[in-house]
């Protein structure tokens, strides 16, 4: 499932909790969720950075090459979410 997918069942879940919700409220909720993916993903890319770093601490090159993968992937993720506002 993709993160607009999420995004946009957890805003209908809100939703269904609160009440009817007009279109600007929906996409308040929606930029809200949104926020909080990429914050997740970003700690949790963080904290797996440092365990790739301290694991390949023998190889630093490998633990770069992870790190940098991993900085690759986090920086598209925020630019496909950012896309779909």
């Amino acid at each position: 499932m993709s993160l607009k997918d999420r995004s946009e069942e957890v805003t209908d879940a809100v939703v269904d909790l609160l009440g009817e919700a007009g279109p600007e409220q929906r996409e308040g909720i929606a930029k809200i969720i949104e926020k909080a993916l990429i914050s997740s993903y970003r700690d949790c890319t963080e904290r797996n950075t440092r365990v790739a770093v301290a694991c390949c601490e023998a190889d630093q090159d490998k633990a770069h090459k992870i790190s940098e993968e991993m900085r690759r992937a986090t920086t598209a993720l925020i630019a496909n979410l950012s896309a779909l506002r």
